[in-house]
């Protein structure tokens, strides 16, 4: 031992003995420790005393910190929005809370051992039992929800999560338990679970899927009717965007995916039809409904339902298409009654008054022969020769029997040379086969050009008028092209609303045409389409 030690400690023992027994004389054998040794000692001690002093501060500092802390977490402990238990390793409770007091009903300090099992109705038991021994048997956190009934009139369910833990004095097996009342979020899961049960019966009478769409993770969700419809085997759709895009057909997949933009300032919704061609390459048309749902995070998603409307929609189009086709039954049968009307009316203009005017011409030339009436008889002729000619007119307007006998486009460049005169000239250029077209279809035509040429000479004050006519990829072509003056919104109403306008439309209804409209202060060009394969038939 260091002898500034021993010394230090001689002389604290002399000191106390001085104390003791003042006045007396040193025994025999003292160390002789001389007044400086003992100032020096005394400093010391002095200066020991301080640090003691400052120890014994800083010790109360900690101790009321340590009680500040330990007030705390008493606190958190009892108040928690949890209960807690310690149990022993038979289920008897040594410690808890006050938040599982109350669960429980009881005083606090009435839990202590008691067991848990008490609390519990007797054919939930058993689960309990199992539970803990989960729980002696894992290092992992276990947990159960179970019904507990601290009283007759009170009950409810709760979920106990529970660890087990051995004392580091006794080495016995404790459980530490938390109990949390779920009652009402059971209460709102069941609602929710009868409202989704109700849904999807309501859907799988209705023959309706669900979807969810989030375009910002670029993932969707089927239900399992919505994976029937598509004919997608269950578990072999991955969610993604891009692969549900992939059914749809390419002439609907733009219109789709606009749908689907969202508006910021307001509820966007999506209804929408689009063909399908599902996983067994089924064609089919797809009706989907949803809205935009603003869920937690501000995160933005699309949810709605799906069906399935291929028949509805072929039952729908059939329907379009037998009142079209009666449609077309009407006017066909009306325009035929016309033409047969002017066929009877055209020949008896042909058969009976002009044989009969060309009879009266005969004799009058024949009068004029014998008798001096050159004057009057010229008179006459020429009248005869113009009541002649516009007969003639008629009966080619009522039936034009160039187009029976020399085919259409004969027809139509005979029907411009004659129309045309000084001032308005009127070119064709004919370059179609028209042998996929029946007489009567070819008579529709005629009629349609004929109406055109009569517009144009009585609207357009036109000096020019164009026909042209020739195939482009399947498709019958006419352009009829003017240099009059066009005509405005207003003018354009009366001229769709007009008879020659409707009788054009009619006849490219009867054909399947479609019919655009240009037109401007440099003239007016129309364009009439007629798909060879589109042709009704016969």
């Amino acid at each position: 031992m260091d002898r500034n030690i021993i010394k230090r400690e001689q002389v604290i023992e002399l000191l106390n003995r001085r104390i003791e027994t003042s006045r007396c004389k040193p025994e025999a054998g003292e160390l002789n420790i001389s007044d400086h040794d003992i100032s020096v000692l005394l400093n010391e001690l002095q200066i020991f005393q301080l640090e003691l002093e400052m120890q014994n501060e800083e010790l109360k500092v900690s101790y009321q910190l340590l009680e500040a802390e330990r007030a705390k977490l008493a606190g958190f402990f009892n108040h928690a929005p949890v209960g807690y238990f310690i149990l022993d390793d038979i289920g008897f409770i040594h410690e808890a809370n006050q938040t599982g007091a109350d669960l429980l009903k009881v005083q606090r300090k009435a839990l202590f051992d008691k067991r848990l099992h008490s609390f519990f109705e007797a054919d939930h038991l058993d689960a309990f039992n199992n539970f803990l021994e989960k729980v002696s048997s894992s290092s992992q956190r276990q947990y159960i929800e179970i019904k507990m009934r601290p009283q007759a009139q009170y009950a409810f369910y709760a979920r106990i999560e529970g660890v087990s833990i051995r004392d580091l004095v006794s080495e016995k097996l404790q459980y530490y338990i938390t109990v949390a009342d779920i009652t009402e979020s059971r209460k709102a899961q069941q609602k929710l679970l009868d409202t989704s049960h109700r849904l999807e019966m309501t859907l799988s009478a209705s023959d309706t899927g669900t979807w969810t769409m989030d375009f910002k993770r670029q993932r969707m969700f089927l239900d399992e009717y919505s994976n029937s419809i598509f004919e997608i085997e269950p578990g072999a759709f991955d969610g993604r965007i891009r692969n549900f895009l992939s059914f749809i057909q390419p002439q609907d997949r733009e219109r789709v995916m606009q749908a689907f933009e969202v508006t910021p300032g307001r509820v966007n919704k999506v209804e929408l039809e689009f063909e399908i061609i599902t996983k067994k390459s089924t064609r089919k048309v797809i009706y989907a409904q949803g809205n935009e749902i603003q869920g937690l995070n501000d995160r933005t998603y699309f949810a709605g339902i799906i069906m399935d409307i291929t028949e509805k929609t072929t039952l729908a189009r059939e329907a379009v298409r037998l009142q079209e086709e009666n449609q077309r039954n009407i006017l066909s049968a009306t325009f035929n009654a016309q033409e047969k009307e002017r066929l009877q009316i055209s020949s008896a203009l042909h058969d009976s008054i002009c044989q009969i005017l060309y009879g009266i011409k005969i004799n009058l030339q024949s009068i004029q022969r014998t008798h001096d009436m050159k004057t009057e008889f010229n008179s006459v002729n020429l009248l005869l020769d113009q009541v002649i000619r516009e007969t003639r007119e008629m009966s080619y307007e009522l039936t034009p029997s160039v187009l029976r006998d020399f085919g259409f486009a004969a027809g139509i460049q005979e029907m411009g040379q004659r129309l045309s005169v000084p001032g308005f000239k009127i070119v064709t250029d004919i370059n179609a086969d028209f042998s996929k077209l029946n007489d009567e279809k070819q008579l529709y035509l005629f009629r349609i050009i004929q109406e055109l040429i009569n517009n144009c000479m009585k609207h357009a004050q036109a000096s020019l008028a164009e026909i042209k006519m020739f195939e482009e990829e399947g498709w019958l072509q006419l352009i009829f092209k003017d240099n009059g003056k066009g005509f405005g919104v207003k003018v354009e109403r009366s001229l769709l609303n007009g008879s020659g306008l409707r009788s054009i439309k009619n006849r490219i209804f009867l054909l399947n045409g479609i019919m655009d409209f240009e037109s401007s202060s440099l003239g007016t060009m129309i364009k009439i389409r007629i798909k060879y394969d589109n042709l009704p038939h016969n």
